[in-house]
């Protein structure tokens, strides 16, 4: 195929963000400016800024492909500002900015509804980072030593085993013993009282 023709229209390709190829749908895959000019969905810049290390002053995302740093505001990423510029090239009915908020690391949108209050009326995404959860240090001393033993878990099995530990010792154990000693299974001498 030879070179485009300057005076051709563009290609009717849908806009889609450059990090997960999807679409933009303005409702998680809102177009979000950074302050680098990059765009991409609001979901993934939900994404990136909940991985974000903990307990910084102000949280400042890196743009995926410039590195160059842009300001969450405290709202979280739906705050950030839209591009007009992508929203103008959706379809019509999809130029109207939604509301989206965050709570926790969820991506909130409320759905066109009668009754605001309904929960059913607004849809989310969790935008976590998948982490494997850090565990507690268990507790010092016995306590700590049977926190970590996964058997201890259930106290009905450590009854159990006790109980078949302690029968095993009384009913099969206790007599072998008693024959390797005394040459029979009587472990008890009878004195006999001569009258």
């Amino acid at each position: 195929p030879g070179s485009p023709n300057p005076t051709s229209p563009k290609p009717a390709s849908p806009v889609e963000c450059s990090i997960c190829f999807n679409t933009y749908d303005n409702t998680f895959k809102t177009p979000k400016l950074l302050q680098c000019s990059h765009v991409f969905c609001l979901e993934c810049v939900a994404r990136l800024s909940t991985g974000l290390p903990p307990n910084q002053p102000e949280d400042q995302l890196p743009c995926p492909f410039c590195r160059q740093l842009t300001s969450i505001p405290l709202e979280g990423a739906p705050a950030l500002k839209t591009s007009k510029e992508l929203l103008a090239t959706l379809p019509p009915e999809l130029q109207q900015e939604k509301v989206l908020w965050m709570e926790g690391t969820k991506l909130c949108c409320r759905q066109s509804s009668d009754d605001p209050e309904n929960p059913d009326s607004c849809i989310s995404i969790d935008v976590a980072m998948s982490k494997p959860e850090s565990p507690e240090a268990p507790p010092a001393g016995l306590a700590g030593r049977l926190s970590r033993c996964d058997m201890c878990d259930d106290w009905k099995r450590i009854v159990l085993l006790s109980a078949l530990i302690i029968i095993l010792f009384c009913i099969i154990l206790w007599p072998v013993q008693c024959a390797l000693k005394t040459g029979n299974l009587r472990c008890f001498t009878r004195t006999v009282a001569m009258s």
